[in-house]
């Protein structure tokens, strides 16, 4: 690589019997350069991130759903034994019932605690780290959002119980929309929080998940445009990342990071972003096919629903296919 300097000459001739005096100006030795590499950068650690105020109010809200389940099964059992004693249902027609509920109750407890005992220390912590290491210690919790939660899930079960502005078919149709939150609420709130590393050097982010001990990178250079946001008044930054190419569904497309670190990982992040030379994006074709699958998903089926005079028919044809739909057409703007 040329170092830009050259040492001049004159127009006479000289003696090559001649010793000549280098001068310290045409030293060919490289100068240090003074501004910092990507490579120089040693890794950036922080965490574990842990999100105290989203796990409390989880766990509000988890903890109110459970019971308000507990309490509704506690009514129509109660229920029940009413209606055995005053003779309104036979035991006869109900021993079925009594069946699946000792099997599917005080025995599945039987069939943990005998499966606990059998099992090796090393089985347990393996299947810990399958399963997830959670911790509901309630030091990790904040008392005020956890009441928030609490107050959010008791809010909403009045209304689709109790008078209230929306009809009660509202609340029954989302009903099955939130029996995944029974399982989300606390893994989220038992979460041990993620270990970052920004590694700038290799281009990547690392993320160590406490609760499962599993490792993700993400290759930022496949980055090409980050967003800084100060979070006031926590004491958290978050940066933004944009991804192209595979790594835009691949990658986690944001960084929370304490604000004693943010200018230190602002900084590496803009040289990696400016060493990288982009991702490898798909070819116009593909993109073209992906809008086009996109389009005629949500197109074409209303359509011929509408075409057929079944209008209700083509609004919930568009409801249901509107997120496939968009999915293709974000896959065709970002890979």
């Amino acid at each position: 690589m040329p170092s830009g300097r050259h040492a001049s000459t004159d127009g006479g001739s000289t003696d090559a019997s001649q010793p000549t005096d280098p001068s310290p100006q045409a030293d060919p030795s490289p100068q240090a350069d003074s501004s910092p590499s990507v490579d120089a950068r040693p890794p950036i650690e922080w965490g574990p991130i842990e999100f105290p105020r989203m796990r409390s109010l989880a766990l509000g809200l988890a903890v109110t759903a459970a019971g308000g389940v507990l309490a509704t099964l506690v009514v129509i059992a109660v229920a029940f034994g009413a209606s055995l004693l005053d003779g309104t249902i036979t035991p006869s027609s109900t021993w079925a019932v009594f069946v699946v509920l000792l099997v599917g109750g005080p025995m599945s407890v039987l069939y943990w605690l005998v499966a606990y005992d059998r099992t090796s220390p090393e089985r347990r912590s393996e299947l810990r780290s399958q399963f997830g290491d959670y911790s509901f210690n309630p030091a990790r919790f904040r008392i005020g959002w956890t009441f928030a939660g609490a107050g959010v899930a008791a809010a909403f079960a009045a209304a689709s119980v109790g008078p209230s502005p929306v009809p009660s078919s509202v609340f029954s149709g989302i009903a099955p929309l939130f029996l995944p939150l029974l399982v989300f609420l606390p893994t989220l709130a038992g979460s041990r929080g993620t270990d970052v590393r920004l590694v700038p050097a290799a281009e990547a982010v690392e993320r160590t998940y406490r609760t499962h001990d599993r490792t993700r990178t993400d290759d930022l250079g496949s980055a090409i445009r980050i967003r800084r946001i100060d979070l006031f008044p926590t004491e958290t930054t978050l940066f933004l990342l944009a991804y192209r190419g595979n790594a835009w569904y691949r990658s986690t497309p944001w960084l929370f990071i304490p604000n004693r670190l943010a200018d230190e990982v602002e900084a590496a992040l803009a040289d990696v972003l400016a060493r990288s030379d982009g991702p490898d994006r798909a070819s116009t074709g593909e993109r073209i096919v992906l809008a086009l699958l996109g389009s005629s998903s949500l197109l074409v089926g209303i359509a011929m629903a509408i075409a057929a005079g079944e209008q209700a028919a083509g609004v919930l044809l568009a409801l249901l296919t509107a997120p496939f739909s968009a999915l293709f057409l974000a896959l065709a703007a970002r890979l």
